[in-house]
């Protein structure tokens, strides 16, 4: 589940977005078990936006399995990022090169880095960036439209075009499924169903509160993990920063 930690400092008249820590809690679809917790650190700039955000997965017990450092300086829906995960011993990255211009690379248990430069065309979407893009679509989706993006894989050295449609719609929730976009892949890939929190006020963002589906995620050598993962938010009041010369 997602614990997050806002809130704002008011400098000079100045809202500053405060670091907000972040838990989900990922449960085996199939056994419905805890199987690891993301906790999210994130780091916003001066005007509210999401400048960096490291994650660790833990295992029930504590222990690290992986962790992940995300940049979304170059790009708000694609970060570059490093992910490395200690017990599958598995990593990727994604670094931008240029315009539209993106270099993603994998690395298997005892065998070298693979990578590829790729030329993809906006709306790209990558990782974590993922849950920026949907909510900041939430209106459309809730109008009825088709989102479609293009989604950068580096597990695969490949992008592939997918979709978003609203499923349901209450006073404060919003339903959305993603699915591959080719209709061969839908049928090998299951889509992931994801539910909103509505904004509160004008200036709140909406909040992730479940996600099911395909992970990034790999434990003792298994495939990857399928989950549900459930997310928390504790707010934190905000404090006031008086300036007085």
């Amino acid at each position: 589940m997602l614990r997050i930690i806002t809130g704002l400092w008011l400098v000079c008249g100045q809202a500053i977005a405060q670091p907000d820590t972040i838990q989900g809690y990922a449960y085996d679809i199939r056994e419905d078990t805890l199987r690891y917790v993301e906790s999210y650190h994130q780091d916003y700039d001066q005007k509210g936006d999401l400048k960096q955000s490291k994650v660790n997965y833990l295992s029930p017990d504590k222990e690290v399995l992986a962790t992940k450092q995300l940049d979304y300086r170059a790009h708000p829906y694609a970060p570059e990022f490093t992910f490395e995960n200690q017990v599958a011993v598995y990593s990727e990255s994604l670094q931008w090169v240029g315009n539209n211009r993106v270099k993603i690379r994998h690395r298997e248990p005892d065998k070298p880095w693979r990578e590829k430069i790729l030329e993809v065309e906006e709306p790209i979407v990558a990782d974590a960036g993922f849950d920026a893009f949907v909510k900041d679509n939430l209106s459309r989706l809730a109008a009825g439209e088709t989102v479609k993006f293009n989604f950068l894989n580096p597990a695969r050295l490949d992008w592939f075009r997918f979709e978003a449609v609203l499923l349901d719609s209450t006073p404060t929730t919003v339903q959305v499924k993603v699915a591959p976009s080719n209709a061969f892949l839908r049928w090998v890939v299951e889509p992931i169903l994801l539910t909103y929190q509505r904004s509160a006020t004008p200036k709140t963002q909406p909040r992730l509160l479940y996600y099911s589906g395909l992970t990034n995620m790999s434990i003792d050598g298994e495939d990857t993990l399928k989950a549900d993962i459930f997310y928390e938010y504790e707010d934190r009041q905000p404090r006031q920063i008086v300036n007085l010369f």
